[in-house]
Formats: C-alpha cells, structure tokens, sequence
C-alpha cells in the first residue's frame, strides 16, 4: 500500500510538467492527483485497522493476566491518532473528488458546447456530482 502510494506521488509530481508542456491533458493531471489523496486515505484506513488489531492483542493479554496495562494505553493512544488521521484523510479524499467532479461537469458542458460531448457525457458527469453531494446515511 505504501509503494502503491509513493508510486501515485511519483506520476502525480511529474504531471504538471507534462502538462505545462503539451504532453498530458489537464484532466490526466487531476486524476493523478486524485489517484494520490485515495491513496493516502486508504493507506491511513489500513493503519486504523492494524492498529485496532493492536489493541485488541493487547486487551487480551491483560484479560489473560499479563502485566500489559501501558502497552494497552499506548496502542489506544495510537489507534486514537491514527482514527483522527483517517478522519481527516478521508474528509480531504471526499472535498477532492468533489472538487474533481465539478470540474468534470464544467468540462464536459464545454466540450457540448464546442460539439465534441454528447448530452449523456454531461448528464452522466452531473449524477456523479449530484451522488457526491447528496448526504450519506
């Protein structure tokens, strides 16, 4: 998960360079971008799982009569961390993908504009935008 991270970070450092000089197309950049702050959010809700592991590891040997009462506090104090890290990972992933749709439904209006999209590309771009939105329960 790690490398498949720095790996997005890589494509995504280069992306504005080729973009600057005609190689890549801007939405290529976005998505590579995008591809970087879905990474992140799962590389950090890995780490809340395993941490949770670690906690539960650890309540049981002090349910089993090991002297592991700080080892405990401190794989809480990490998994509280790493939740509140994931927390805000995710929240950053979510204003991204929005950020990203709106700019998909702008540049697939234009494109219907200038002839070059079909009504369904612009449809397709404001249902993704509008599941974004909508509120989750």
């Amino acid at each position: 998960m790690e490398k498949q991270l720095e790996r997005a970070k890589k494509n995504a450092d280069g992306a504005e360079r080729l973009y600057k000089i005609g190689v890549l197309a801007k939405v290529e950049v976005e998505q590579r971008l995008l591809k970087v702050v879905r990474s992140e959010s799962d590389l950090a809700n890995m780490r809340v799982a395993q941490a949770k592991e670690a906690v539960a590891e650890q309540e049981s040997r002090v349910a089993s009569g090991e002297n592991a009462k700080g080892e405990l506090a401190s794989a809480k104090a990490t998994l509280a961390q790493l939740t509140e890290a994931a927390q805000i990972a995710a929240a950053k992933r979510e204003r991204a993908e929005l950020e990203f749709a709106e700019a998909n439904v702008r540049r697939q209006q234009k494109l219907l504009k200038l002839g070059s999209a079909h009504k369904s590309d612009v449809d397709r771009a404001e249902e993704k935008l509008a599941e974004l939105k909508a509120p989750k329960n």
